[in-house]
């Protein structure tokens, strides 16, 4: 039982790179065959589709009261939505509306050649096509439950949840799936660069920055981590006294610490570390920014941690991936993972340890 669930583990950890990596060789095989491009498009609206149901799913649990997030068994729960449920819920469904229109207008070729205008992306070319109505889809899908609910899903449903439920969690489980998800982002970015498509295995690893540092370069990584923690408690000092000036909700940082608590030990914060500075990195920095430039890139990259950060803490996610951007344009991809790394392992140990996290 205990390696069946090992497996199920494994293969549950390919949906976050693993049908976008099909998407990119479908694209990549479209550029010379009809049959690639149409299958390419029917893929890219499959994927769309099921990641906005899931997107109106998780932002229609967060419109249950507390009480029956938190035992969804009871027998006469009353009301199962909250007061006020029905203006969140027209949000809920305008947004992914939107989400989906603003993807439909990118395979417009007039709406292309505008946006190559500021971004440098082939018009013509299929590949940066469905890369970047993928993208725009996507960013705004991932902010719409939080958009609606005024507070990020994940947390909410998490607070809702009685203590026993975190002292049940496996925390090896919970490592092991984070190692999985690594194992999977790493090849794909790979192929999704168009790998024993139109690159060889040199080229693809050129494409992405995924190149062996230099000395110096580790340094700048390593450096730059340590400027990003100091610039990052300073910024936090003024994002806390905004938010709390303008009485806007913060992320909940109580919360957000038990559901990482597999992260803040020495080893699981080296994992994490590991696993989001080079998988971020290369599928953020190294697939999408060369052709989809810095600001869209990292604007998807923020919204990404939508579902666990509430804007306070998605406006340092913002500045640090600008800063990673920038040292990936003015080095490679293996220097702003090194970068992404540190930062993460430091905020991890600090957390560890008790000292107040951003």
């Amino acid at each position: 039982m205990m390696l069946s669930q090992e497996i199920f583990s494994f293969f549950a950890a390919s949906l976050q790179s693993f049908p976008f990596m099909i998407l990119a060789i479908l694209s990549y095989l479209g550029m010379r065959r009809e049959w690639a491009r149409i299958l390419a498009w029917i893929w890219l609206a499959l994927l769309v589709l099921s990641i906005a149901v899931s997107v109106i799913g998780m932002g229609f649990v967060g419109l249950m009261r507390p009480q029956v997030l938190a035992n969804p068994n009871m027998a006469n729960p009353g009301n199962l939505l909250q007061s006020g449920w029905q203006l969140r819920a027209l949000v809920i469904l305008f947004g992914t509306g939107t989400a989906i229109l603003l993807g439909i207008l990118c395979l417009f070729p007039v709406v292309r050649v505008w946006v190559s205008r500021f971004i440098p992306i082939a018009p013509q070319s299929s590949v940066h096509t469905n890369a970047l109505v993928t993208v725009v889809t996507l960013t705004v899908l991932f902010a719409v439950p939080l958009l609606a609910l005024g507070q990020p899903p994940l947390l909410q449903m998490a607070s809702a949840m009685p203590a026993s439920t975190f002292d049940r969690v496996d925390q090896g489980a919970s490592l092991r799936g984070t190692l999985y998800t690594l194992i999977w982002t790493v090849p794909c970015t790979i192929f999704s660069v168009g790998w024993l498509i139109e690159r060889n295995w040199q080229q693809a690893l050129q494409r992405l920055g995924f190149v062996k540092p230099t000395l110096r370069q580790i340094a700048i990584g390593i450096g730059a981590a340590v400027v990003m923690v100091i610039a990052v408690r300073v910024l936090s000092v003024g994002i806390e006294a905004l938010w709390g000036a303008m009485g806007w909700q913060k992320t909940n940082a109580e919360v957000f610490s038990k559901l990482i608590a597999f992260a803040l030990t020495p080893i699981g914060a080296l994992v994490v570390a590991v696993t989001a500075g080079l998988g971020e990195e290369l599928a953020v920095r190294g697939v999408l920014q060369p052709k989809l430039g810095l600001l869209l890139s990292n604007l998807f990259f923020t919204s990404l941690h939508a579902v666990q950060y509430n804007f306070d803490a998605l406006l340092v996610v913002f500045v640090i991936g600008m800063a990673m951007g920038v040292l990936r344009r003015r080095t490679n991809t293996s220097t702003s993972a090194i970068a992404h790394g540190v930062y993460d392992l430091i905020l991890l140990l600090l957390a560890g340890l008790g000292v107040d996290r951003t």
